[in-house]
């Protein structure tokens, strides 16, 4: 029988900190600022300029960071190496090298580093014959909740249409506009420190979206981006020492 991973989400990251810089080696003209590359909003991308070199994506701080983990969507990475790089006092040192083979959302998890500047490396073999770009990317630290205490579905999908019928009950057109996920997840007697992490995320990420893996030991490719529910309701119970936890998520289907 397989061993499952606890559910966990991936929010926390140091990129856009209070005095911190995040500079690509190039940008494409128009509106492709590297800010955008941690807005957790899909509406704009960073972009590199046409090149063929390998382009690179620095960050830096007065402060040291621990980083656990890399997530990227919206991309058009297929076949390009990436390789995320710290600063290790003298020189860069990576701590992940892999070449995505498609350009599905990416989580990539490794073991934790802390310094003050890192350095995300693109390059292509033969170099690039489209400019590089990503929609977010983000990396910091995992929270790593719980398993669920009740079953849920998830792969739960709601197909947002509109679907015209003839008086006859004939289906005489259909138009898609985006199929969305749902992600229902319940902690049932939670202690202090389950609800500390929940409470914590809710305060820092709030409505935005953030990166999602409900299982991602035997289900590597179940990473969404999702957004929670406006409403935030835990209950106490059992005189006040748990708490009952439930998450609503949702967010679009890639």
């Amino acid at each position: 029988m397989a061993v499952w991973n606890k559910i966990k989400f991936f929010y926390d990251t140091m990129l856009g900190a209070a005095g911190s810089t995040l500079v690509a080696a190039s940008t494409a003209s128009g509106d492709y600022s590297t800010s955008y590359l941690y807005n957790m909003l899909e509406t704009n991308m960073w972009k590199a300029a046409v090149s063929t070199s390998p382009q690179t994506i620095d960050y830096a701080d007065s402060v040291s960071h621990s980083t656990d983990f890399l997530a990227i969507i919206g991309h058009n990475l297929s076949g390009v190496q990436i390789d995320l790089q710290f600063w290790n006092g003298t020189t860069y040192q990576s701590v992940l090298t892999f070449t995505p083979a498609n350009n599905n959302a990416i989580l990539k998890e490794f073991t934790a580093q802390g310094a003050p500047a890192w350095r995300l490396i693109l390059q292509k073999t033969g170099g690039f014959t489209a400019p590089p770009y990503m929609t977010l990317c983000i990396w910091g630290n995992k929270t790593e909740l719980d398993y669920a205490t009740t079953s849920f579905d998830p792969h739960e999908q709601s197909v947002k249409a509109a679907v015209n019928l003839s008086q006859g009950g004939y289906v005489t057109g259909v138009h898609t506009q985006y199929t969305e996920r749902s992600l229902m997840l319940t902690f049932e007697d939670a202690d202090a420190t389950l609800y500390s992490k929940i409470k914590t995320w809710w305060e820092t990420s709030g409505l935005k979206n953030f990166f999602v893996a409900w299982e991602n030991a035997n289900n590597l490719n179940d990473v969404w981006l999702m957004r929670p529910d406006t409403k935030f309701s835990n209950p106490l119970t059992n005189g006040g020492i748990y708490r009952n936890i439930t998450l609503n998520l949702k967010g679009r289907k890639e």
